[in-house]
């Protein structure tokens, strides 16, 4: 029996400071079987691990991420907004977190943003890395920019994709086939169930987000989603033990 895997939404977000170091491993010990986690570019094009276009959320910085270095954004705190027991969490880079997961069993939900005029420079940056650290087979790359996961999919077909979507799709099996991609992360209120039912019996992969009510978990679980993100990674995989284990008695 297959079950939905629990994916960690930047992390253990709910609790350390999103898209850090702290939050990626808290999301191991919590037994995630993923990570969702956002890259884009500095100034100097390094594959960076933030969410947002600017600094000032989420880092003791101000500013575009874009107009910023990495020894620049390397001397700011990621953690410090969060709580003052993560002050010396630093901004990671995909490549450390490349170098980090080699020796864990989890996959890396890479969620491509960053300028749409950068769609090729990210991909030529971002694959070989993937390459060197032998991660083809660890890899999700998403984006909400559909135009980069079908150019992920010419120029890297081992790579897996999937799409994420807001609104609901028009003929989502049709729409995802153009894209040559298999995976729909879709925002959990969406979708009916029998749509939801429909897309798996379709082969798609689906991955609400971002879920974190207890009965919506329990809903996508019973329902057969490939995975769930959620920022509550240590309650979803709770009540997935339950559910399982209910479901073999």
């Amino acid at each position: 029996m297959n079950q939905t895997k629990i994916f960690a939404h930047r992390g253990f977000s709910s609790q350390y400071p999103e898209n850090t170091m702290a939050a990626f491993k808290a999301a191991v010990a919590a037994n995630a079987d993923g990570i969702e986690l956002d890259v884009q570019l500095t100034k100097d094009e390094v594959p960076i691990v933030i969410h947002d276009e600017t600094l000032d959320r989420t880092t003791s910085g101000t500013g575009l991420v874009q107009s910023h270095t990495l020894k620049e954004i390397k001397t700011l705190s990621s953690g410090a907004w969060f709580s003052e027991r993560f002050q010396d969490e630093q901004v990671p880079t995909l490549e450390e977190v490349f170098v980090w997961s080699k020796n864990q069993q989890i996959v890396l939900n890479i969620e491509l943003k960053g300028r749409t005029c950068d769609r090729q420079k990210v991909s030529s940056i971002i694959f070989p890395l993937i390459e060197k650290h032998r991660l083809e087979d660890q890899v999700i790359i998403s984006s909400f920019d559909h135009k980069v996961i079908a150019l992920c999919k010419e120029q890297a077909p081992m790579l897996e994709t999937a799409i994420i979507a807001f609104a609901v799709l028009h003929e989502p099996v049709t729409y995802l086939r153009n894209v040559q991609t298999l995976g729909y992360h879709f925002y959990y209120k969406s979708l009916l169930d029998e749509e939801i039912a429909a897309l798996i019996k379709s082969g798609i992969r689906l991955r609400p987000y971002t879920v974190n009510d207890v009965d919506q978990i329990k809903r996508f679980i019973t329902l057969g989603c490939e995975a769930i993100i959620t920022d509550q990674p240590k309650k979803a995989v709770d009540i997935r033990s339950c559910s399982f284990n209910k479901s073999i008695k």
